[in-house]
C-alpha cells in the first residue's frame, strides 16, 4: 500500500503541474490575444487615420488644382486681353505711320506734277479720297494722292512699308486701266503713274522702273524721283504699263 500511495501522490502532483501550466497557457494566450487584437485595434485605426488624411490630401490638392486652374484661366484671359489690346495699338500706329507718310508724300506730289511731270496747271487735287465705281457703285477705292492738271493725272500710291506685291498691285490697276472707271471724267487724260514711300529697295524701284513707273522717295529734304531718266525714256519709247 505505501507504494500504491506514493503512486497516486506522484499522479496527484503530476496533475497539479500540468493544470498549473495550462492554467499558465491559457493565461499566456488569452495575454496574447488580448495584444493581437489590441494591435489589430491600433492598426485599424492608424488606417483610418491614414485614409482620413490621404481623403483631407486628396481634398486639398483638388482644391489647389481648382485655383491653379483658376489662376491659368484668368491668366490667359488677361494675355488674350493684352494680346487684342496690344495687335488694336499696333494697328493704329502702322494706321498712323500710314497717314504720316502720306502727309509727307502728298506735297511733293502737287509740286513734282507741275514741276517735273509736266501735268499742267491743277484742276482737282485729293488724298486719301474713297471713290466708288462709276460703273458698278458696290467696288470702292481709296487713292492716296491724285494730282488732275490740264494735260496729265499725276496717280501716285504710297506706302509705309513697301512690298514687292503692293506695287504689283498698282501695276496690276494700270494695266486694267480701271481709273477710267472711278473718274470717268478724267479719262482721256494720260496717266503719270507714281509708287512712292520714305525709302524704297533697290529691287524695288527696277520693278518699277521696268514698268514704267516712278519712283518716289525722300531725299535730303524732300521727295525726289528715283528712276526719273530711265521712266522717261521708257515712256517715250511706249514701255508703259
Amino acid at each position: 500500500m505505501p507504494a500504491l500511495t506514493e503512486r497516486m501522490d506522484t499522479v496527484e502532483h503530476r496533475v497539479d503541474r500540468l493544470e498549473s501550466a495550462l492554467v499558465q497557457f491559457m493565461a499566456h494566450t488569452e495575454h496574447l490575444f488580448e495584444r493581437m487584437e489590441a494591435e489589430r485595434a491600433s492598426d485599424r485605426e492608424e488606417s483610418a487615420r491614414q485614409r482620413e488624411e490621404s481623403a483631407r490630401d486628396r481634398e486639398e490638392s483638388a482644391r489647389h488644382r481648382q485655383a491653379l486652374d483658376r489662376s491659368i484661366q484668368e491668366m490667359k484671359r488677361e494675355a488674350a486681353r493684352e494680346r487684342k489690346e496690344m495687335n488694336k495699338r499696333w494697328g493704329e500706329l502702322a494706321n498712323k505711320m500710314g497717314t504720316v507718310v502720306e502727309d509727307i508724300v502728298a506735297p511733293s506730289v502737287r509740286r513734282l506734277a507741275r514741276e517735273l511731270f509736266d501735268c499742267g496747271e491743277e484742276r482737282y487735287f485729293a488724298t486719301r479720297v474713297s471713290v466708288h465705281c462709276s460703273d458698278d457703285p458696290s467696288r470702292q477705292r481709296e487713292f492716296d494722292a491724285l494730282y488732275v492738271g490740264t494735260r496729265a493725272v499725276l496717280l501716285n500710291e504710297t506706302k509705309s512699308s513697301p512690298r514687292s506685291d503692293d506695287a504689283k498691285a498698282f501695276v496690276d490697276f494700270l494695266q486694267r486701266q480701271e481709273f477710267g472707271r472711278y473718274y470717268p471724267q478724267y479719262r482721256q487724260l494720260p496717266i503719270v503713274p507714281a509708287f512712292s514711300s520714305l525709302s524704297l529697295a533697290d529691287d524695288l524701284v527696277t520693278f518699277l522702273t521696268r514698268r514704267g513707273i516712278y519712283a518716289l522717295a525722300m531725299g535730303d529734304q524732300a521727295m525726289r524721283v528715283l528712276n526719273l531718266n530711265e521712266v522717261r525714256s521708257r515712256r517715250a519709247a511706249g514701255s508703259q504699263p
